[in-house]
């Protein structure tokens, strides 16, 4: 009754203890409340009151659980009918369609939180409405369905359950299904966002780090333009994880790159060992092409175009002379050691970062101990068994809060009060490691880019030798046309070139224009 009393923000009377539950929160927050019900449920249950007076009085015993509470949040991109329109079809299939009573909170102060709190009946209900035994006895048997009999002669029994809503199962069950209604009514509101309930680790995403939690206060002071450690650390992860996605995709698509050109060279019998090929005399060879085909160009602007050429096609040679990268086989050494060099990077943030989360955690886990520990010497002063439990019913969230703390800190083998200190320390020189590790991180990122132009001028001269490649692994629509387009202006350059000059098939001569082909050898 406390539990409703403080969801709906209104004042409820318990009939179990003969007094009022008083909320001590804002009810502005409410946006929406409802309890639904299943066929055979008494209809005066829809009076949340009169339901969990009626669940207290159905227990017998002190320990017994009487409700099971969720706190659901909910897409913030869906409006507030959309959502209540989700949360309400979720409820009904996940709960009340068994048989289930929920009673259903929707809270949003316009902080851009919206959620829900739920609370579920625990027993099922016959269908004349009465509540039924949560559990019931029966033999023991062996594998041949023969009864057991225990030492003392008597036959064995065990408890069983009558439904099986506290089956573990049904926390991933829950979980997916929540899952699978916010994709679907993303989907039908035309959004692009998507919903994974699993975490980086179970998604086999090992590379990148989840944001930390900002919690109210901060959360407050960002939407003000306030910045906040929290929300600063937020804003680093982001930018780290979208460097590394982005080396990611470039490391991808130069490894298909590589592969893609050496078969195309293999294909040119004039290649003899497509490994060792001089990536540099491609490029040259596109020179050569520029200047066959600018040959009756006024010399103004045969100068110019061919200084724009030159300049960028000799930064592009440039750059991988002074890498060693002239080479098919050089250049695949090199994408071998950025990968290897960006999983260590990936692993050496990722043990950062995950240590600043756990000294946040203990941080906060420390002051929640602190902030909280008269309330636990009252309850632990308490001697009657009565008052005890009146005591902790009405003050469940904050022993739970303080209970879950003391077992983080015991976790870690600490306990309160714990050397801040030495931990905020730490957080600071962990923030300040990862900060300097960014410069690395941009510098790959350089030599990639510019690697990305030498792709460009190489695929001018051998336009199916470096084919992007989609996730499905067809050409993208973008890749396709490029190919094309190149192959297209080749074949026009070529025959503006033999229309100029008469050359003869050179089979042996790498990169000299043969008409007969009408392609570059």
């Amino acid at each position: 009754m406390a539990g409703a009393s403080y969801y709906l923000g209104q004042k409820l009377y318990s009939e179990y203890d003969h007094e009022w539950k008083y909320p001590h929160s804002d009810p502005k927050r409410v946006r929406y409340t409802e309890v639904l019900l299943p066929p055979n449920a008494p209809p005066e249950y829809a009076n949340r009151q009169t339901l969990w007076n009626a669940v207290d009085a159905a227990e017998k015993s002190r320990t017994a659980q009487t409700a099971r509470r969720f706190t659901i949040a909910l897409p913030k991109e869906l409006t507030f009918e959309q959502n209540l329109a989700l949360i309400r079809d979720y409820c009904a299939k996940q709960f009340v369609d068994k048989g289930m009573i929920c009673d259903l909170y929707y809270h949003d102060s316009g902080n851009g939180n919206p959620h829900v709190h739920l609370m579920l009946t625990m027993r099922a209900m016959d269908e004349n409405g009465r509540w039924l035994p949560k559990t019931k006895t029966a033999y023991v048997l062996d594998e041949n369905g023969q009864r057991i009999r225990g030492t003392n002669g008597k036959w064995l029994r065990e408890r069983m359950d009558t439904v099986d809503w506290n089956d573990q199962k049904y926390a991933e069950i829950w979980r997916h299904e929540w899952e699978v209604a916010q994709n679907n009514a993303l989907e039908a509101s035309g959004r692009t966002e998507r919903i994974d309930m699993r975490s980086y680790e179970r998604q086999g995403i090992t590379d990148l780090e989840p944001q930390i939690h900002l919690g109210p206060e901060a959360a407050a002071l960002e939407r003000k333009g306030i910045p906040t450690t929290r929300g600063r650390r937020n804003r680093e992860i982001k930018h780290v994880n979208a460097l590394i996605r982005g080396l990611q995709k470039t490391i991808a698509a130069l490894g298909e790159w590589l592969r893609n050109i050496r078969e195309t060279l293999l294909q040119h019998e004039i290649i003899t060992n497509p490994d060792n090929f001089n990536l540099g005399e491609v490029l040259l060879s596109y020179l050569e092409l520029r200047k066959a085909d600018r040959e009756f160009w006024d010399h103004r602007a045969q100068t110019k175009a061919s200084l724009k050429d030159l300049q960028a096609i000799l930064n592009a040679i440039s750059f991988l002379k002074e890498r060693e990268l002239d080479t098919v086989h050089s250049l695949g050494e090199y994408l071998s050691r950025t990968d290897a060099h960006m999983n260590e990077l990936r692993k050496e943030v990722r043990g950062k970062e995950q240590r600043i989360r756990d000294i946040d955690a203990l941080l906060n886990a420390d002051k929640t101990v602190h902030d909280l520990q008269p309330v636990y010497s009252e309850y632990s002063y308490i001697r009657w068994k009565s008052a005890k439990e009146r005591f902790a019913t009405a003050h469940a969230d904050e022993l739970e809060q303080y209970m879950k703390a003391q077992r983080l800190l015991h976790k870690f083998g600490l306990s309160h009060p714990i050397d801040r200190k030495t931990l905020r320390a730490e957080k600071t020189r962990l923030e300040q490691e990862i900060d300097a590790l960014r410069p690395e991180v941009d510098a790959v990122q350089a030599v990639l880019d510019e690697l990305k132009t030498v792709r460009y001028w190489v695929r001018k001269v051998i336009p199916d030798a470096l084919p992007g490649r989609a996730e499905n692994g067809k050409s993208s629509l973008y890749e396709t046309m490029e190919t094309a387009q190149n192959t297209k202006e080749q074949l026009e350059l070529l025959d503006r070139i033999a229309e100029q000059v008469s050359v003869p098939c050179q089979e042996t001569v790498p990169f000299e224009i043969c008409r007969q082909h009408n392609t570059v050898l």
